[in-house]
């Protein structure tokens, strides 16, 4: 009877034990709470992952241990990094995907699909399921580009003065290629031939256009001026527009007049120049403009440096039907149609400037 009352109370007890053992606390209980409210990993559970995290560990080592479910942590979290992975990995992909059908205009597109992919992290990278279609598409565009280029600088045939245009172009088109395409390009030798038969052309046609026009020597500043016969040699002969060269060793500028001539003042400051449908407006200083006049003709020019845009201007007239400069004051103004003489002169001098540019 007593052994059996013993081991009755030793069972108790140990139960007993067992049962206060097993009990979880407050604060365990609390952070397996708010894993559970997890729930389905989204892109959206972040903060509830982070707030479970947090949670446990602010647990001391004891509470840690009455921990249920920790594993169900870490699958979330594995899960929600996993998601986001996939998630920009998604960016990536629709990146690439709107690069579309390749032509030639594909280049932009590519580039931002390329800066995309390489932009992303190499865990990002390993989620992105169409890459071989950037890669394809790089590839497409690369070929469009040499047979491009193979194709321009075919068409250029026979090489003349007239040729300077299509030259550069496919120069620039064949340079714009990366470099293992370039060797795919198989006339680039021919186009090197090219550029050196232009650049014989160029050098002869600017002798021959150097000897036709007017040289003026500048013994102080050790240069050389050649402007157009077809300037007039007297300023108030005639109102005009003329650029001409300075050359010093092997400096060379384009220097630039707008003379208005005639019977009134105009008092101009500003310029308007009217080739065909484009309109280029030039203001100067009033102050750096040349008034003078003689036996009742007066004279207002300017001479100045040529900028870009004067160059830009200069070749709009020169390829224009019709050019009208109007020279503009505060109470008068005055309109000059540019002779086709006049422009075939223009044209002589910027072809001759470029060349020795």
């Amino acid at each position: 009877m007593k052994r059996l009352l013993v081991l009755t109370l030793s069972a108790a007890l140990a139960l007993s034990l067992a049962a206060c053992g097993s009990k979880q606390s407050e604060a365990a209980k609390a952070a397996d709470d708010l894993i559970t409210e997890i729930g389905e990993v989204t892109l959206d559970s972040e903060s509830a992952i982070l707030a479970a995290e947090q949670a446990v560990s602010a647990l001391s080592a004891e509470d840690q241990d009455q921990l249920k479910k920790e594993k169900d942590l870490t699958d979330a979290r594995t899960a929600y990094d996993e998601l986001v992975l996939k998630d920009k990995a998604a960016d990536v992909e629709e990146v690439i995907a709107a690069i579309g059908t390749v032509t030639k205009d594909s280049g932009s597109d590519i580039s931002a699909a390329r800066a995309a992919y390489d932009g992303a992290g190499a865990d990002v990278q390993g989620h992105v399921g169409n890459y071989a279609d950037l890669e394809a598409a790089e590839k497409a565009l690369t070929t469009l580009m040499v047979d491009e280029v193979s194709a321009q600088i075919a068409a250029i045939g026979e090489v003349t003065l007239d040729s300077r245009q299509a030259i550069v172009d496919a120069r620039e088109t064949l340079d714009a290629l990366p470099a293992e395409a370039k060797s795919q390009v198989l006339n680039a030798g021919i186009l090197a031939e090219m550029e050196e038969r232009l650049d014989e052309l160029q050098a002869a046609e600017v002798q021959r256009l150097l000897s036709s026009f007017e040289k003026e020597e500048d013994i102080v500043q050790k240069c050389t001026f050649y402007s157009s016969p077809s300037q007039p040699q007297y300023i108030d002969t005639r109102s005009y527009v003329f650029p001409y060269i300075g050359k010093q060793d092997d400096r060379v500028w384009l220097r630039l007049m707008y003379n208005y001539t005639g019977d009134d003042w105009v008092f101009w400051k500003k310029l308007t120049i009217a080739a065909d449908d484009e309109r280029f407006t030039r203001t100067v200083n009033y102050f750096d403009v040349v008034h003078d006049n003689d036996n009742g003709v007066v004279w207002e020019y300017i001479d100045l440096e040529a900028t870009d845009t004067d160059i830009k201007t200069l070749w709009a007239i020169v390829n224009s039907t019709q050019t009208v400069i109007r020279f503009e004051g505060d109470d008068h103004r005055y309109d000059l149609t540019v002779l086709d003489s006049d422009k075939a002169a223009i044209r002589d001098i910027l072809t001759a400037y470029e060349a020795l540019s």
